[in-house]
């Protein structure tokens, strides 16, 4: 009779640990680090876009991974790339706050046009063909990037990187050389 009980406590106590664990797992949030990141029905890039949410918006994680994570914003479930949210690859409070606030911190009012502008670090960077964020993508490129302005406008500047021209988004364009 007591090995019973006692298998029976025993396994309560692993049920309950293991349920412990997801619920504090599904009750984990993050924020949005970059200016509009997109919510997406699958972990994939080509994946249907469900929505996008500016900087800052908070997020519950359901369950992360290196490249994507599974989120619910709001009333909405689906995927958003891992490296965009506020705990990406930065380990430490600092290293989050910087990712979050690295576009109010950059100097781009400098850049002009016929100057050597950088894609800021931590990100990667769509060259579009033309100015906004629903267009065509010509080719996507690293922090740290220099890219020669022909044309700056008030949000998007048309750019030569690498031989290619198109449009780029200003917040990303930073004049200080990493």
């Amino acid at each position: 009779m007591r090995s019973k009980i006692w298998i029976r406590l025993l396994c309560l106590t692993l049920c309950l640990s293991v349920l412990l664990s997801c619920v504090s797992a599904l009750g984990e949030t993050t924020k949005v680090a970059t200016y509009m990141l997109r919510l997406r029905e699958k972990p994939s890039t080509s994946a249907k876009v469900l929505d996008a949410y500016p900087r800052g918006t908070r997020v519950t994680i359901l369950k992360k991974g290196s490249e994507w994570t599974k989120v619910q914003v709001h009333s909405k479930t689906g995927y958003m790339m891992t490296s965009m949210l506020a705990y990406g690859k930065y380990k430490t409070k600092a290293q989050r706050e910087e990712i979050a606030t690295a576009a109010t911190t950059k100097k781009t009012a400098t850049v002009a046009a016929g100057d050597t502008a950088y894609i800021i670090k931590g990100t990667w960077l769509n060259l579009r063909e033309e100015a906004n964020s629903n267009c065509a993508v010509i080719a996507s490129f690293r922090g740290g990037t220099p890219v020669t302005v022909i044309r700056k406008g008030r949000y998007w500047s048309f750019v030569e990187v690498k031989g290619l021209q198109g449009y780029m988004y200003n917040e990303y364009l930073t004049s200080e050389k990493p």
